[in-house]
């Protein structure tokens, strides 16, 4: 099967957040090697479709002052990452 570069990007993204760990979007840039804005979009749609979370943290509740978020992988997300690692060589 063959994926678009978008599709690729969120493969590497569940693959990532699939260690169970929390990820600002800057984090999750720099492990899959792709810059913020265009993490940032695939993770609103992987959102989007329940793959996976995304939580605002104030600016107020932010130890920097800053806005931030963590994305994590749902359950759904999971299993995602089971059936593209089966089908899909990447």
């Amino acid at each position: 099967m063959e994926l678009n570069i978008n599709d690729e990007l969120k493969t590497r993204v569940l693959k990532q957040l699939s260690d169970g760990k929390v990820y600002s979007f800057y984090l999750l840039s720099k492990a899959v090697g792709a810059n913020n804005t265009t993490v940032k979009k695939n993770c609103n749609f992987l959102h989007m479709i329940g793959l996976i979370d995304i939580s605002k943290i104030s600016a107020e509740e932010s130890a920097s002052g800053l806005p931030s978020y963590r994305v994590r992988i749902t359950e759904d997300g999971l299993k995602a990452v089971k059936n593209i690692l089966k089908t899909v060589k990447t």
